[in-house]
């Protein structure tokens, strides 16, 4: 039996803009190399950073905020300002988490949220 073999030629060159792999095609356009992966918004990172350490915290791998400040070499006052992210209310976590927040909702915004109860926290956020 006689295997055929086809060989296509595509003349694409594989290039990378801002660290991403792009397929450029002779006319000068381009593709993104892989599927297009989501990328995490900075309140994002916040939450999900507040709520790991918390956890950790919480499941006694550290006795304290400090010892976790201080083992994972972070200032104390940044590991706290962290972790008072893990007290906005549920509905506002969700919005951040699923992208749905208000435009003008800064990370600075959610740190004043904090000291707020849960029902300011939402009254806040649909005020504007």
């Amino acid at each position: 039996m006689e295997q055929d073999t086809i060989v296509i030629h595509l003349p694409l060159k594989p290039r990378r803009r801002a660290g991403r792999k792009y397929l450029v095609a002779p006319d000068g356009s381009t593709v993104p190399a892989t599927g297009e992966t989501p990328q995490l918004q900075t309140m994002q990172k916040a939450l999900v950073r507040a709520f790991l350490w918390r956890q950790e915290i919480e499941q006694g791998q550290y006795a304290s905020i400090t010892e976790y400040a201080c083992r994972t070499r972070q200032d104390t006052a940044y590991v706290l300002r962290q972790l008072t992210l893990t007290f906005l209310a549920p509905a506002i976590v969700d919005a951040i988490l699923e992208n749905t927040q208000p435009r003008y909702l800064t990370l600075q915004h959610l740190y004043d949220l904090t000291l707020l109860s849960w029902d300011e926290q939402t009254q806040k956020m649909t005020m504007r």
